[in-house]
């Protein structure tokens, strides 16, 4: 390395920095405090631990539980560290500070999950068949295509080809939904052995309620009940997990502590740390589709015909 390539090295280092940087314990950030805005990991939602390095973002110092969830923090997007943020500071400042902060929430992403389905909405064909997916984003909810000339046939139809896509999703999640009873009120879905549920596709997810009302209880904070159906999902497929090694990296689970836990499109990935979990939300379709193959080799989750769901010809 040149002596000019080293001092740019050195000038990118310091730009980068001040930014998102591992805070050394005993210094301060922007309010004059180390402490926290956190009580919880970010990650794991477990109490942050006073030993565990801290990151100063925008001014703010985010407390982890351990350094595996450090860099799973650091790999986040800008808008969840901002939603994450503002979050954090209208929690432990109460409403009115949350007020003093709208321009933040405002700017935040609405919840949603990956597009896990394997194939492309518009030509029916295979994601991965003609190279990576194209990924965009409609009112906050994710849809990955085939390639670029089916985003503008998608385009001209929006709310048909959306129709579509909670039907196939619909059918998907179905055999892994956790619950027979509504995941707002816990009323039964079925009755006199009829399924009475509403079925909803929120941010790529299934949720099912037993009345029009629960749907509105749900729109108005969907995080919250997206977290309780989470967890009824973890403690129903955590039984009879048909994994023993993280799903991403192959190594043992309990090699590097307590597995994460995470769900998605209705399936629990169990995972051995941290920063595991963003190659999960990348490549959604490869994990999805490994975890299906192995529910089905112990027999349970069998997959869903797919003779009537190609749609482009």
């Amino acid at each position: 390395m040149t002596r000019l390539d080293l001092i740019g090295s050195l000038a990118l280092v310091l730009l980068i920095t001040p930014m998102t940087r591992a805070q050394n314990p005993g210094s301060q950030d922007a309010a004059g405090t180390d402490k926290p805005i956190n009580a919880l990991c970010p990650i794991s939602k477990e109490p942050v631990a006073p030993s565990t390095e801290t990151v100063e973002y925008n001014g703010h110092t985010i407390g982890f539980c351990c350094a595996g969830c450090v860099k799973g923090f650091l790999a986040w997007d800008e808008a969840r560290k901002v939603q994450f943020v503002a979050a954090a500071l209208a929690e432990s400042h109460g409403p009115n500070h949350a007020d003093h902060h709208s321009d933040i929430t405002h700017d935040a992403k609405p919840w949603t999950e990956p597009y896990a389905l394997d194939i492309c909405p518009v030509s029916g064909g295979k994601l991965g068949s003609m190279g990576d997916p194209i990924v965009k984003t409609y009112d906050g909810r994710e849809v990955r295509f085939c390639c670029g000339g089916c985003i503008k046939d998608f385009e001209a139809d929006q709310a048909g080809y959306f129709k579509k896509i909670d039907e196939r999703i619909v059918e998907d999640q179905l055999r892994y939904y956790p619950t027979d009873t509504c995941i707002v009120s816990g009323d039964p879905l079925v009755e006199d052995g009829e399924d009475i549920a509403i079925n909803m596709v929120y941010g790529n997810r299934l949720v099912r309620f037993c009345c029009e009302m629960c749907t509105r209880e749900f729109k108005a904070d969907p995080e919250k009940f997206i977290k309780r159906l989470d967890k009824k999902v973890a403690d129903a497929q955590r039984k009879a997990y048909p994994l023993d090694t993280c799903a991403v990296s192959g190594k043992e689970l309990g090699s590097m502590g307590e597995p994460l836990e995470m769900v998605l499109a209705g399936r629990l990935f169990r995972l051995c740390c941290a920063v595991c979990e963003p190659d999960v939300k990348a490549d959604p379709v490869k994990y999805v589709t490994e975890i299906d193959k192995s529910w089905q080799s112990v027999g349970k989750f069998m997959p869903i015909d797919d003779h009537a769901h190609a749609d482009g010809g």
